[in-house]
């Protein structure tokens, strides 16, 4: 008689279930068709029963893999869902260690406190059921499994690993007697690194090397998407052989490189290592060949890549409206140039409402100036995206280091029965490139001086008035301008200009006026008058002093003897000491601040703390009688103390310094022994690529946050943190791009939804390589070679990081904290050799470990060492520890690469089966085996075809099975 068979207890993985039963209704009756057939030609009774009791077990073991292909077709319809692992609390074996079981998840909103979870086992279980989480962590198995021992099949999968146990499922027949029972285990193969991916023999003497700087996208492939060169290869595939060193290549990455072509099947990878049998195994199932284990046990060689469409994630501080939408590609963000601003500016401010709360004390919009810096970082023109009290964006020119006005009484002149005095102004700016990039273009400054005096019967005379004065100065938005004049600078160099003059001949009064000396200039204490500076760039203001500046009275005496002087030369220092009333606000010396700092620029002692063509120093203030350890900070640029880090470049000889105040600002002995600027100590790093090629680029974006940190405490000290205490202020800052990969400051990691790396949750690059815009700016990203941070095994995590850090060439350690007062005023560096650059690439991979699961790879930066410091741009991790100077790009540079050779979430699997056929039988008695099937699929959750937008049709979802074996 025909056999019906129907799965008990319908095994639900969704509304719509699958129709399972049905298939194998019709499968049965086909086989008992053919059967009967045998037996007409007379083939033996027993060996057609047999025959047929192995096809129901065949049967079985494809009702289970049916199972599976029905979970992932329904719950990987998406690109958002989530593969997570767990293990048992108690092997099967003992002293062995557990296999993962793995869980696929999904999110969903959960009013604004991060998200829920649904979570279906990707073994079989009691019931089939999928399980909800209000919190994202590795859910219990055993509770999953069988409550009785022959409730749970066991089955030895991989080699090395335990015996799976999972849970029986019955097959009954019409009358309820169970009649088969199957079991399945997945397991992921993006736990592994791809061998046809990964590696390059790119170094020297065909050793591994990672594209360092310029490229500024750690952890990729510099090369077109073209080439054919895989993105990933700078992973250090080398770092699997336990015979490689730090920049070794060791002979199992080299070989697997030269065999990529022989990676064919699942079986071929120990072929392609050049592994040749026999091959033994030690007690645990282990290969005892060092290097045949390792590409065992942490490599695969048939997982097929894929496109995927990036989507906000659910997680803590982003707003329930957008999570589970598209992110928005950076790429397609700046093709639309400066209205690009309000595009990114406005999906932070939907996404992430607390974002903006960073600011402190910022005067303009924060968060179009991010947008803004973020366009004129990767764009390739250097003109500012600017909108006047709005935003600037930080582009390839240069600011203001340090500001000079001169005032000088030239004489007395009598004609025509009438007494003149006549005055000569001029103004001078240094100029620092703070880029890596060299600028070139005409420059205009603004002149600006309200310093009034009294003369003869007139109580003030102001230089406001240029009624009397001779000048080539123009009047255009609301300031007078010097005529441009053309500056040329390399990276990192600074150069002071003589911008022009303004010539007063002030009618005093008759002739017979005696003329009293000195002239008394005032008025401009304390930034009373409002007067500063401007600078404009390519049409553009894109430099100024906010808040005005200081300037102390000048005695001018005519004629001028001994220490009695003309002249008085005027200066302040952009970005460094502020004053309110004489309330000192000392800043780190970033220029880029000058713009927004509401304070007066406080004066500078000239010449003595005059430091032309070079980086600023204040001479006189510090370094010609201070301990050698330098603890002021006031005045001073030592970009390694700044909040991101940095080089403080080469100061040069001092022997222009002098105390003659007659000497004029470019007076050429202050062009003599100036060091030679070095491109790669420049404080500030822009791409100018034309595009983003990932998101983590985000980090070298400038932050102008404002907030009261605290100044460094001891020689080598950073600038403090933000900190949850930490006062907003308008008269502080500098220093800061957005933290992405590194540890955030505490008053922003305290909230998920103002810590900057939640921007990689909102942005992606799409296919950043390729030479076709609507590819690099489309809705896709690619992936190939990325593995499962939730499931990846140790060493394939370690591999991601390994590597020397390269994106920091100038990366040193201070020799000593006293400091070189010959040519460096600042502490003595060595580089770092390629050992003392590398991290500790395993005990990273601890950390993520001991940390995961992860709904976002953006979580690495919370990832923590067991000594709860984060392990991601903490260099007391390196061998030199926090003697280590270095840029904020080398900070982020091991989160980057584990970032962009990563994922949450696996389309390549295997599929481990058990189908039995049973003597049919009623109760809870142990079954009779009649036959049994054991078979290992590999699968791919084929995402199908796509909308235009990038989106899965669910209806286009498969799982299409690549290979299929016995085992």
């Amino acid at each position: 008689m025909p056999v019906r068979v129907k799965i008990l207890p319908v095994r639900a993985v969704g509304a719509a279930g699958f129709a399972l039963p049905a298939v194998l209704v019709i499968t049965g009756a086909l086989l008992i068709l053919a059967v009967g057939i045998l037996l007409v030609s007379g083939i033996e009774r027993r060996t057609a029963r047999s025959y047929v009791e192995l096809q129901r077990a065949d049967l079985a073991a494809r009702a289970a893999l049916a199972e599976v292909k029905a979970v992932l077709d329904r719950e990987a319809a998406n690109d958002d869902f989530l593969i997570l692992q767990s293990v048992l609390e108690t092997p099967v074996t003992d002293g062995r260690e557990s296999p993962p079981y793995l869980f696929i998840g999904r999110g969903e909103a959960a009013g604004g406190s991060g998200a829920g979870y649904r979570l279906k086992p990707l073994f079989s279980t009691a019931d089939g059921a999928a399980a909800a989480a209000a919190a994202l962590r590795a859910p219990e198995v055993e509770p999953l499994l069988g409550p009785a021992d022959g409730a749970n099949a066991e089955m030895a999968t991989l080699p090395y690993q335990d015996l799976v146990r999972a849970a029986w499922v019955p097959l009954e027949d019409e009358d309820g007697r169970m009649v088969g029972r199957y079991a399945y285990w997945v397991e992921d193969l993006q736990s592994r690194l791809d061998p046809s991916a990964t590696g390059n023999e790119e170094g020297e003497g065909n050793t591994h090397a990672r594209a360092g700087y310029p490229f500024p996208a750690a952890g990729l492939n510099p090369e077109p998407l073209e080439s054919g060169r895989p993105a990933l290869d700078q992973v250090a595939l080398y770092a699997i052989d336990p015979e490689a060193g730090v920049t070794g290549q060791g002979s199992l990455a080299g070989d697997l490189i030269g065999g990529r072509g022989l990676l064919v099947s699942p079986d071929s990878l120990l072929a392609a290592a050049g592994i040749e049998p026999p091959l033994t195994r030690d007690r645990d199932g282990r290969l005892t060949d060092p290097k045949a284990r390792a590409a065992e046990e942490n490599l695969v060689a048939v997982a097929r890549p894929y496109h995927e469409q990036p989507l906000v994630p659910f997680a803590a501080g982003i707003d329930d409206s957008v999570a589970g939408l598209p992110k928005l590609n950076l790429n397609e963000i700046l093709s639309r140039g400066p209205a690009g601003v309000d595009r990114m500016a406005g999906f932070i401010s939907e996404a992430l409402p607390n974002f903006e709360s960073r600011k402190g004390g910022f005067p303009e919009d924060y968060l179009r100036t991010l947008a803004a810096n973020a366009i004129d970082y990767a764009d390739e023109d250097t003109s500012s995206t600017l909108v006047t009290g709005s935003h600037r964006g930080l582009d390839a020119y240069p600011l203001v280091s340090e500001f000079l006005m001169r005032f000088r009484w030239e004489g007395i002149r009598r004609e025509n029965g009438r007494v003149f005095v006549l005055l000569r102004v001029n103004t001078y700016v240094e100029l620092w490139n703070m880029t890596d990039q060299p600028v070139a273009g005409d420059a205009e400054v603004s002149y600006e001086t309200k310093y009034e005096f009294p003369l003869g019967a007139n109580p003030s005379i102001s230089l406001h008035d240029l009624e009397d004065a001779e000048h080539d100065l123009t009047e255009r938005e609301g300031f007078r301008w010097f005529p441009a004049f053309s500056v040329s600078l390399r990276p990192n160099e600074h150069r002071i200009y003589n911008c022009g003059a303004v010539r007063y001949k002030i009618d005093a009064g008759p002739e017979s006026l005696f003329i009293p000396s000195p002239l008394t200039l005032g008025g401009e204490q304390f930034g009373a008058s409002g007067a500063g500076y401007r600078l404009r760039w390519a049409g553009q203001i894109i430099d100024g002093s906010a808040g005005g500046v200081h300037r102390n009275d000048a005695n001018l005496h005519f004629p001028a003897s001994g220490s009695r002087l003309a002249v008085a030369t005027r200066t302040t220092i952009p970005g460094h000491s502020y004053t309110r009333q004489g309330n000192w606000r000392n800043n780190m010396g970033d220029p880029r601040m000058a713009y927004y700092i509401q304070a007066p620029q406080d004066p500078n002692v000239y010449p003595g703390n005059y430091s032309p063509n070079r980086r600023t120093i204040r001479w006189d203030s510090i370094y010609r009688s201070d301990a050698a350890t330098k603890p002021k900070v006031h005045g001073r640029v030592m970009p390694s103390e700044w909040p991101d880090g940095g080089h403080n470049s080469i100061y040069g000889s001092n022997a222009f310094a002098t105390t003659n105040a007659n000497i004029e600002p470019d007076d050429p002995r202050f062009f003599s022994g100036l060091p030679t600027p070095r491109r790669e100590e420049a404080p500030v790093r822009l791409s100018k690529a034309g595009r983003f090629f990932s998101a983590t680029e985000l980090g070298r974006v400038y932050d102008p946050v404002m907030w009261q940190v605290a100044q460094p405490g001891a020689a080598g000290s950073p600038w403090g943190d933000v900190m949850t205490n930490t006062l907003a202020s308008t008269d502080f800052g500098g220093g800061n791009t957005l933290r992405i990969g590194r540890p955030e400051h505490p008053r922003f990691a305290a909230d998920p939804g103002t810590h900057a790396v939640r921007l990689l949750d909102l942005f992606h690059a799409g296919i950043s390589r390729s030479s076709d815009a609507a590819l690099r700016e489309g809705p896709l990203v690619r992936i190939r070679g990325h593995v499962n941070l939730n499931t990846a095994t140790r060493d394939a995590l370690r591999a991601l990081v390994a590597g020397p850090l390269v994106m920091d060439p100038a990366m040193a350690r201070r020799t000593s904290e006293n400091h070189d007062t010959s040519i460096r005023m600042a502490p003595p560096v060595a580089v770092l050799d390629a050992a003392a650059r590398e991290l500790p690439a395993g005990r990273i991979a601890d950390a993520i470990v001991r940390a995961r699961p992860f709904a976002t790879p953006s979580d690495l930066a919370r990832v923590q060492d067991t000594n709860g410091e984060f392990v991601f741009g903490n260099r007391a991790l390196l061998s030199q520890g926090t003697r280590v100077n270095w840029t904020d790009s080398a900070a982020e540079e091991a989160f980057a690469r584990v970032y962009e050779a990563s994922t949450v979430r696996s389309r390549n699997f295997r599929v481990w089966v058990i189908g039995q056929s049973l003597a049919p039988a009623a109760g809870d008695g142990s079954p009779q085996v009649l036959a049994e099937v054991r078979k290992v699929f590999t699968v791919f959750a084929d995402p199908g075809d796509r909308e235009s937008d990038g989106s899965i049709i669910p209806g286009n979802a498969r799982l299409e099975v690549n290979y299929e074996n016995d085992f």
